[in-house]
């Protein structure tokens, strides 16, 4: 059997809804008083009372759902200054990272090693400089 909104299809529930629509379809179509110019046929009262409360449903949702859309503010972190190294105060991490490159012919152990301890760095640290040393140098 089939759903057919609430009821299924074949039901006698079904039959005896179908039957109360037809009725009700005809009562209004033979009606005497009812002029021609009156309008469509309205509809089965069970069915525009679920309409309307499909309709109103359809509503409330857009309601929601616009409610949901409106964009929230945003935290934006605004990190603090970097302090800015003053001319001619001497050679950078990096300046004597690559020096210790050119001084030791490049070989990457005893380069990493250097810089780990000669500049007080960790080994992923001074790997790191040693592979931007590699490309300056």
């Amino acid at each position: 059997m089939r759903e057919h909104g609430m009821m299924a299809v074949g039901s006698n529930a079904h039959n005896d809804y179908l039957t109360r629509k037809l009725a009700h379809y005809n009562q209004w179509l033979l009606d005497p008083k009812r002029h021609v110019s009156q309008g469509p046929y309205p509809g089965f009262p069970d069915d525009v009372a679920q309409e309307k409360a499909v309709e109103a449903y359809k509503a409330d949702f857009v309601e929601r759902k616009a409610k949901v859309a409106e964009p929230k503010a945003k935290v934006v972190r605004i990190a603090k200054a970097k302090k800015v190294r003053k001319e001619g105060s001497g050679p950078t991490k990096q300046d004597k990272a690559v020096e210790i490159f050119q001084r030791l012919f490049g070989n990457k152990a005893a380069v990493i090693s250097t810089i780990q301890d000669e500049l007080a760095m960790s080994l992923a640290g001074a790997t790191t400089y040693y592979y931007n040393a590699k490309k300056l140098a």
